[in-house]
Order: C-alpha cells, then sequence, then structure tokens
C-alpha cells in the first residue's frame, strides 16, 4: 500500500509538472513570442499573418524569388515575399545597413592601433613590391607555393622606389558584387581621396554605377588565361594593354601567390608601356600578415581580394567605405526584392560557399557588418540618391 501510494504521488507531481510546463510554454508564445515577431514583421513591412493572402512567393536554398502564384500587381505586391530563414537574415541584414550610420572614430583608431601592434607601424609601406621594402637580391616566400621563392633581382629595376601613400583620410573599396548594377552610385563612388578596385572589373560601360575613379586596381593573373590567352601573341598582349588604360594609379598584380605566376607577370611586365598607370607586383609577406591577423580572431579562409583591401584600407584610412560587397542572390530594396548576378558585369553563376572554397563570402560579410555596426567601416547597401 505504500508503494502504491508513493506511485501516486509521483504520478501526479509529473502530472503537475508538465501541465506547468505546457501552460508556461503557452503564456510565452502567445505573450511574448508572437507579438516579437509581429513587432519584427511589422518594422519591415511585412505583415507575417496575412502574407500568404496577398501572394506566395519562396524563396529556394540557392535564394531565388519564385512566384507561384500572381495576384493583383500592386505596391505592396512588389514589396512581399515569404521567408525562408536564409533570406530572413538577409532581409535583417539589409535593414541593420539602412539604419543611420555615423564612423566613431574611437573604435576607427582603436581597431587602427591594434593592427599596428600585431603587424607594425610599417605594414602599410608593404602593399607592393618596392626598392625600399624589397632589396636587390631579396629573396621572398610565395604567399601560397610551399617551395622555393622569388629572387627580388630579376624585377628589381622595374620596382618603384618606395610606396607613395601612406595615412589618407576617405577610402572608398569597391567590390564586384552584382548589387552595384542599377545603383547609380558611380558619382558617390568616384567622390573619394583613394579607390581600391578588385580584380580589373570593367568601368568604363558601368561608370554610372560603379564610377570611373581608380588609385589601386588588383589583377590576379589567372585574368590572363581567361580574358587574353595567356598573351600568346601580339594581339591578346595588345587586348591587354589596351584595357587596362582604363586604370590609373597602381596595378596591381598578385603574382606571388604561386610560383607558376611569376613567368606570365613578367611577360606583362616587359610589354607594359602605358602612363595611365603602373605595374606593381603585390608583395607576399602584406597579405600573409592580414591573413594572419584574422585567423587569429576566428576567420581561417583565405582572404578574398575585397577584404583584403578593406583590410588594407583599415590601416591606412580615417574612413573606410565599401561598396558592391553584397555576396548573396538575392537583395531586398525599398522597391522590393530581386535576383542579382555574382557580379555587375557579367552573368557567371555564383560559386559555393562551402568551407572547401577558396572563399567564404558570407563569413567575411558577417565580420564586415559588425565593423559597420561599430562605425568602423560603412557598408554602403542598395542604390545610391
Amino acid at each position: 500500500m505504500e508503494s502504491l501510494f508513493r506511485m501516486k504521488r509521483i504520478t501526479i507531481f509529473l502530472t503537475l509538472c508538465a501541465t506547468w510546463v505546457v501552460a508556461i510554454g503557452w503564456l510565452s508564445v502567445e505573450f511574448y513570442v508572437i507579438p516579437h515577431i509581429s513587432r519584427i514583421y511589422d518594422d519591415m513591412h511585412i505583415p507575417y499573418r496575412c502574407v500568404d493572402s496577398w501572394v506566395n512567393v519562396n524563396i529556394s536554398e540557392e535564394g531565388n524569388f519564385q512566384r507561384k502564384h500572381v495576384g493583383e500587381e500592386s505596391n505592396i505586391y512588389r514589396r512581399v515575399a515569404v521567408l525562408s530563414d536564409l533570406n530572413e537574415s538577409l532581409l535583417l541584414y539589409g535593414k541593420i545597413l539602412q539604419l543611420e550610420h555615423s564612423f566613431n572614430k574611437t573604435n576607427v583608431e582603436s581597431f587602427r592601433t591594434e593592427i599596428y601592434k600585431e603587424l607594425g607601424t610599417n605594414v602599410t609601406k608593404l602593399l607592393y613590391l618596392t626598392k625600399e621594402n624589397s632589396p636587390k637580391g631579396h629573396k621572398l616566400r610565395y604567399y601560397v607555393s610551399t617551395n622555393g621563392s622569388f629572387d627580388t633581382s630579376s624585377v628589381y629595376d622595374k620596382l618603384p622606389k618606395n610606396s607613395t601613400f601612406d595615412r589618407l583620410d576617405r577610402c572608398h573599396v569597391i567590390g564586384n558584387s552584382g548589387s552595384l548594377l542599377h545603383s547609380n552610385c558611380g558619382k558617390q563612388i568616384d567622390d573619394a581621396d583613394f579607390v581600391y578596385r578588385c580584380n580589373a572589373a570593367p568601368l568604363k560601360p558601368f561608370a554610372a554605377d560603379a564610377g570611373n575613379e581608380s588609385n589601386i586596381t588588383s589583377f590576379n593573373p589567372s585574368i590572363f588565361g581567361k580574358r587574353y590567352h595567356g598573351l600568346s601573341n601580339k594581339t591578346h598582349i595588345g587586348k591587354f594593354i589596351t584595357d587596362m588604360k582604363q586604370y590609373h594609379g597602381y596595378l596591381w598584380g598578385a603574382c606571388l601567390n604561386f610560383e607558376a605566376f611569376v613567368k606570365i607577370c613578367r611577360k606583362a611586365m616587359d610589354a607594359y608601356n602605358i602612363t595611365e598607370n603602373s605595374f606593381v607586383l603585390g608583395h607576399p609577406d602584406h597579405f600573409k600578415y592580414f591573413n594572419g591577423f584574422w585567423s587569429k580572431r576566428g576567420y581561417k579562409g583565405r582572404l578574398s581580394t575585397g577584404f583584403y583591401y578593406a583590410s588594407d584600407a583599415l590601416s591606412r584610412c580615417n574612413e573606410v567605405h565599401l561598396y558592391g560587397f553584397w555576396p548573396f542572390k538575392s537583395i531586398f530594396q525599398k522597391d522590393g526584392p530581386r535576383n542579382i548576378n555574382y557580379h555587375y558585369f557579367d552573368n557567371i553563376s555564383f560559386p559555393g560557399t562551402t568551407e572547401k572554397s577558396p572563399h567564404t563570402m558570407n563569413k567575411e560579410f558577417s565580420v564586415l557588418l559588425q565593423l559597420h555596426t561599430f562605425g568602423i567601416i560603412k557598408l554602403h547597401y542598395g542604390k545610391c540618391d
């Protein structure tokens, strides 16, 4: 009897516990979760309860908008989408970037001090090879290749004497995201003391959106093969030289990442006879230093050129503005969601962003977004006024 009575007491106790859990759960959902979600969606101008009655829009895993049912088109219709978890994040990212932003000078200076403390105050003089930082006969280890080294004697006579810029005021780093297309940001981009550009993206046909100004433009040697047939004859060399005339300042070749790049870069340097800009060689130690800087802070991937240039800008610029850094297939703007290309100047498909990919743009973006919220950089999003 005593055992039976004990079992009844345990059963009653467990029943009461379960009842309390259910009650607390229901109260939490009714009085906190639902109102909280409602407030979020109200702020986003998306009524989450009735959105299905307006339009049924799904977003695939690849981030594409797929309209399954078309009702009466209106301004509201064009602005509404049923969102997956991923794209809810993208919508929130966009909302954050549309909030009022101001630079925090204390945070900017603190971050620059951290760079100098770890990498040295002379890090700004190592962006590319010069006679000053790479004496004749000096041997440099390639950034990626594990074997061999590069002897500066072979290019020493072509190196600039020293770096001609150190501390700058307002710098713009221009990525190649398809979000730049139809942005009308060209004039705003050109209004800078110094402009970084990535991988020789074409300018003239896209000046209204991407601008014309450039002070340093990266050039990945793989482009020689993709666009100029490996500079295999005078015609292709001539095309390369003509195309490069649209840039000013420095054409920054990432030639010392791999030993295999040296030969084609030397060929390009020997043929380089224009006055619009100077062909310089990216210093492998500089890239290595910044890659290590971010690795210590949890980012383990190889830096993309855009992220690397943004890091360099943080070491020398009072204000760092980033354009064309939106790395996702979909963008949310005032006139509604739309799909974008990987680049603003072509139609190539988005590469993978797995752990095996050379760059994981979404991870880089999450870092840049945090720097934006701290007032250390400004990420420009969407269209310019």
